[in-house]
């Protein structure tokens, strides 16, 4: 079985789709599913500051499979279930800023002051697949399914959704619940860690001299991920650490003159304990 990826495309150049559906065609022979994932891509979104492209999934929770009370990207949410759970909604919405930054859209390797367009739709519809922590910290203290992250998505973006944002009500997504210490106490487990506290807060923006966070694939494989200090919403956590996985495409970011354009296997097993 193999994975229908489905993008309305929205402003973009004949070759700036064409990069783009390279990616998708990547993903399609990565994942499976029985259901078509519905993509909505918008060119030419002013996102504001550093941030070149953005994926906002839609989500979904308690529904009837997976963990109770916790968050899954619609796309992963359906493949669990085995059919659309929300008919008429996209899964995600992917946003290029083409008016701040200048991109790639060929195979070959970028010039040194683009981005590639391939490369980074690759990396944003992996978010939309479950790449999601939802972590917050506010001064010192750390939470997970805190609304103030919705009140940092661009404006601009937010304008152009068709499906709900959500009351996340401080629940987890699963990727998160995922996330353990050196210990392996997860940090999301409210026996330990107290969502709203500044225990949690040390962890998620490396005040802990020698921690490592880590995202736990059971029974025993581990991938460190990107922790870095202060805290940046929708990147900390939501990454891997570049230094332990130089060149994944989930590193924090794909820089100007860099290529990345495959799934490399830590990705690929992260979205495999997730349920793909």
């Amino acid at each position: 079985m193999s994975l229908i990826i489905n993008v309305n495309y929205h402003n973009f150049s004949s070759s700036a789709q064409q990069a783009f559906a390279r990616a998708v065609n990547t993903w399609q022979n990565t994942l499976d599913s029985p259901v078509t994932v519905n993509v909505e891509a918008y060119w030419g979104v002013n996102l504001g500051g550093q941030l070149t492209a953005m994926c906002i999934p839609n989500g979904i929770i308690n529904f009837g499979k997976g963990i109770v009370n916790t968050w899954y990207t619609s796309a992963l949410a359906d493949k669990l279930v085995g059919l659309d759970l929300q008919p008429g909604c996209p899964d995600m919405s992917v946003f290029f800023d083409s008016i701040n930054f200048k991109w790639f859209s060929g195979t070959t390797n970028p010039p040194l002051n683009e981005y590639d367009i391939e490369s980074i739709a690759l990396h944003e519809l992996c978010h939309g697949f479950g790449f999601l922590g939802l972590f917050w910290v506010s001064i010192t203290r750390g939470y997970y399914g805190n609304n103030n992250l919705i009140g940092v998505i661009p404006p601009a973006a937010k304008q152009l959704l068709t499906f709900a944002l959500p009351d996340l009500n401080n629940y987890p997504s699963v990727y998160g619940r995922n996330i353990v210490n050196n210990s392996f106490e997860y940090l999301t487990n409210p026996e330990i860690f107290t969502n709203g506290s500044p225990e949690l807060g040390n962890y998620l923006q490396d005040n802990i001299i020698g921690e490592q966070l880590k995202f736990y694939c059971l029974p025993s494989t581990t991938y460190r991920v990107y922790v870095p200090n202060p805290f940046v919403p929708f990147t900390s956590i939501e990454h891997l650490d570049p230094v332990s996985f130089p060149n994944s495409l989930m590193e924090p970011g794909i820089k100007e003159g860099k290529a990345i354009r495959i799934v490399d296997a830590p990705v690929r097993a992260i979205l495999k304990a997730l349920g793909w």
